[in-house]
């Protein structure tokens, strides 16, 4: 017997110059029953791992070990096992389950002296319209703006694989009403944290899913698509947690001698890849 529960579990990004990734169906969750115990199993067809926190109801049952405070998944796994419930012998039982689940890897650690590039052209200039918590925006969220012209080529800040893409979106607007529309990259980096490039131009990405990337490679064009009142790029590195996502400041490399963490208002100059 198979038993499937389909809950979403997905983190919604809020505010302005910020993006939401539209629901969809992104793990199952599922039970089989074997000779003498209850599988509880995932699969996970995304390119990406996920956490899922397991909570179980049991009357007369007993798992065969322990079940922790969260379960990573990995990506392209199917069958993947989250516990066993041992079947006593005569004796009736009951159980039922629930489950959340999250992008990424709630084991992911972010070394706090990582570099990234900037994530434009060498020599190209820009600036840092809204810093980490803002003072007009992003206040509790280490996100950066930087304003462009749209089509302007965006690079990667870090090296990774490319997970999640959208570019089929040509509106955007001032309001929260427009929060699903807006283009994205996210790449995953090899500790488990991904950047997310958002506001992308109307099919301006430039990489495929399961593409591996070097840090400076193009991505992608920058455009004015979802919440957003002008033209711009809104990155940020986010990890998972057991029940949320973090963002996490990054420090950057501005010139051969010096890596920084941004300041809003300034002007930054890309500088070679070393």
């Amino acid at each position: 017997m198979r038993i499937r529960l389909i809950l979403v579990g997905l983190v919604f990004l809020s505010g302005f110059f910020t993006l939401s990734f539209a629901q969809e169906k992104e793990i199952n969750v599922y039970d089989i029953k074997e000779a003498d115990r209850i599988g509880i199993y995932a699969d996970n067809d995304k390119p990406y791992p996920q956490t899922v926190t397991l909570t179980l109801k049991l009357k007369g049952l007993r798992p065969s070990e322990d079940v922790p405070d969260f379960i990573v998944v990995p990506a392209n796994t199917k069958d993947f096992r989250l516990t066993s419930l041992i079947i006593p012998l005569e004796r009736s039982w009951q159980y039922s389950f629930s489950y959340i689940y999250r992008f990424g890897d709630a084991n992911a650690q972010h070394k706090p002296n990582q570099e990234y590039l900037l994530p434009f052209k060498e020599g190209t200039s820009y600036r840092l319209t809204q810093g980490y918590n803002g003072t007009r925006t992003h206040q509790g969220d280490n996100a950066l703006d930087f304003t462009m012209d749209a089509g302007t080529t965006i690079l990667a800040a870090r090296a990774g694989e490319v997970v999640r893409i959208k570019e089929d979106s040509n509106q955007g607007c001032g309001s929260k009403r427009c929060n699903d529309m807006g283009n994205y990259v996210t790449i995953l980096h090899e500790d488990g944290t991904y950047a997310d490039y958002l506001h992308l131009q109307f099919e301006g990405v430039t990489v495929e899913l399961g593409d591996k990337v070097e840090a400076g490679d193009p991505i992608a064009l920058s455009g004015n698509t979802g919440w957003s009142t002008g033209p711009h790029l809104h990155f940020i590195v986010r990890k998972t947690e057991k029940d949320r996502q973090v963002s996490l400041p990054t420090l950057f490399k501005t010139s051969r001698n010096k890596t920084e963490i941004l300041i809003e208002g300034n002007i930054y100059t890309a500088i070679k890849k070393q």
